[in-house]
């Protein structure tokens, strides 16, 4: 990018327009299923690529807050330091890092909107 465009596009009125286009992330505790938005700027062209998953283990809702970053790479706020190719791969690594939020199959079910345990992503895991 050309140094002066680049100064234009950074000014606070140019800056504050672009962001204010941008999709609003969801609510902290908004539930349903987690929602990921990939933008992407390309030979004149607006890219939005909006995806959804609805993850449950063991039939609970999962909670934590997944995105997908540009090159396809799956995240979670409760797990920063994970860049996985398969959002399987990041439900693996959150019951692994996690296991008390995942009890044994068989143990309950359903979801208690009430306490919102058994979900990464609320309470003292931070990812909320």
């Amino acid at each position: 990018m050309d140094p002066q465009a680049l100064t234009t596009a950074a000014e606070p009125a140019a800056l504050a327009g672009y962001l204010a286009g941008l999709p609003q992330p969801a609510s902290a505790h908004e539930h349903g299923p987690a929602r990921s938005v990939r933008e992407d700027e390309y030979q004149g062209h607006r890219i939005v690529i909006t995806t959804s998953y609805e993850i449950t283990v063991d039939g609970r809702p999962l909670t934590a807050h997944i995105g997908v970053s540009n090159d396809g790479e799956v995240h979670c706020h409760a797990l920063p330091a994970y860049q996985v190719l398969s959002a399987v791969d990041i439900v693996r690594a959150l019951i692994d890092n996690f296991p008390d939020d995942f009890p044994a199959a068989g143990g309950g079910g359903g979801d208690d909107h009430g306490s919102h345990g058994g979900h990464p992503g609320h309470g003292e895991h931070g990812g909320g």
